[in-house]
């Protein structure tokens, strides 16, 4: 019989550097918000990270009066163009969550508040230092959400702060069952333990502490091959197998097993998402869901938000009703109808009191534009209007690269598959010697 120690070392030579990688990109993929992955930028430019690059774009308008006029914007900032698309010209490098416009006046909402698009540069409106993640303008009033939680009504003109709230929930509202498919994603991206910033928290624990293992791993097999004993190899092998490894590894269990699935999500899609988890099952998150909005709308002085259960309505920011079932992704108010994108939901609209689902339009689309009187929705996954080109990618797109695979080879994917499966037998053997060492150590 293989021995443990045995098995354990030869588990973590073999995975050691995959999981390296994974635990540094994942801890950085999970901060998204952070204006460096977006502004450092490498030359190194295949076309499968092109590819990937169109992904960051966020928002598109075309102008109706003047259709050679555009506006897109991302993650790598705003751009405009004035020959329909053929060449862009930066305005800003301010991350970009989205562009609205209300009478022929555009706001962008970025990582540094909202800001009017006017005249080729951004002039502040409101909420300066603020990360707002969603925005509807309508009748001179701009309702906008911060971090995915505060709620502020806003005068377009003055700026000034008309009204404010969160998103709290009758707990009644927040007992659907979730797919399979929403609850690994969750789970994998920081978002599926506790409300607020407590689930990302403990992605990242296990994140630093996979990343500090694996390194310490490889020098402690370096030195005992090398023979170089005395204290620093015992401080490396102690601080290997301390209490805080125990502690992680149930995050590094979750994002293991959570991996595996995502890492072949097309493949077990419908299975995935025909398996439903009883919302008794599901963690706390589930059940408030106050730093869940994705998408908002302010329409004839009601206010709606978009999070991962639906579409929620309130008058006055304080009591909401739960008006329609699927991730609402985007939102959009065109002409009396509100549109909404689904994520790994059906997309739908709202016209005269009444829900139906959208069809001929992309699987989470990002805009809608009006040309010739014909909607045009623009999505990053079936590109149909000319975005800015780049000789660059950023270092996000890089680490994402990295942490699928995909900047080696197609099939990648399967070394990530291993590198998950060496984790979880790691994990096991890890504490099984942990727990041995600990009663040796009762013993004397």
């Amino acid at each position: 019989m293989v021995k443990l120690f045995t098995l354990h070392k030869f588990s973590g030579l073999a995975a050691g550097a995959v999981l390296l990688i994974l635990a540094v990109t994942g801890f950085f993929l999970d901060h998204d918000k952070w204006q460096f992955l977006y502004s450092t930028t490498l030359s190194y430019t295949p076309d499968t990270l092109q590819e990937q690059e169109t992904r960051l774009f966020e928002g598109y308008f075309i102008d109706p009066d003047n259709p050679k006029h555009r506006i897109a914007c991302g993650k790598r900032g705003i751009f405009e163009s004035f020959d329909k698309g053929e060449s862009f010209k930066p305005i800003s490098q301010k991350i970009c969550l989205g562009l609205r416009s209300d009478k022929n006046t555009m706001f962008a909402a970025t990582n540094d508040g909202i800001y009017r698009v006017e005249g080729g540069v951004l002039k502040p409106v409101a909420l300066q230092g603020e990360y707002v993640n969603a925005i509807s303008a309508e009748a001179g009033k701009i309702f906008a959400s911060v971090d995915k939680h505060r709620l502020y009504l806003i005068d377009a003109g003055s700026g000034e702060v008309l009204h404010s709230g969160t998103a709290e929930f009758d707990p009644k509202d927040l007992g659907a069952p979730v797919t399979l498919s929403r609850f690994v994603r969750d789970l994998h991206y920081g978002r599926g333990y506790f409300d607020g910033d407590i689930s990302l928290l403990i992605n990242d624990y296990g994140a630093v502490v996979l990343a500090w293992l694996a390194l310490s791993g490889y020098l402690i097999w370096l030195r005992i091959k090398r023979r170089s004993g005395g204290k620093a190899t015992r401080t490396f092998i102690k601080s290997h197998a301390g209490l805080y490894a125990i502690i992680a590894s149930l995050p590094l269990f979750v994002l293991a097993v959570t991996g595996l699935f995502l890492d072949h999500a097309q493949a077990l899609g419908g299975f995935m998402k025909s398996v439903r988890i009883p919302s008794a099952l599901l963690p706390p998150v589930y059940r408030s869901l106050t730093h869940d909005i994705w998408s908002v709308d302010y329409t004839d002085g009601q206010f709606r938000i978009g999070n991962r259960y639906g579409v929620f309505a309130s008058s006055d920011l304080k009591k909401w009703r739960y008006e329609n079932r699927g991730f609402a992704y985007r939102m959009f108010s065109r002409d009396g109808t509100l549109y909404v994108s689904g994520m790994g939901a059906p997309n739908r609209t709202y016209k005269e009191g009444v829900w139906s689902v959208l069809k001929h339009a992309p699987h989470m689309f990002k805009d809608i534009n009006t040309i010739g009187g014909e909607r045009l929705f623009f999505s990053t996954h079936s590109q149909n209007v000319p975005l800015p080109k780049f000789e660059t990618i950023t270092l996000y797109t890089l680490l994402m690269s990295l942490h699928d695979g995909t900047f080696f080879a197609p099939w990648w994917v399967w070394i990530n598959d291993a590198a998950a499966i060496l984790l979880l037998l790691l994990l096991v053997s890890g504490f099984y010697r942990w727990l041995a060492r600990t009663a040796k150590r009762r013993i004397r």
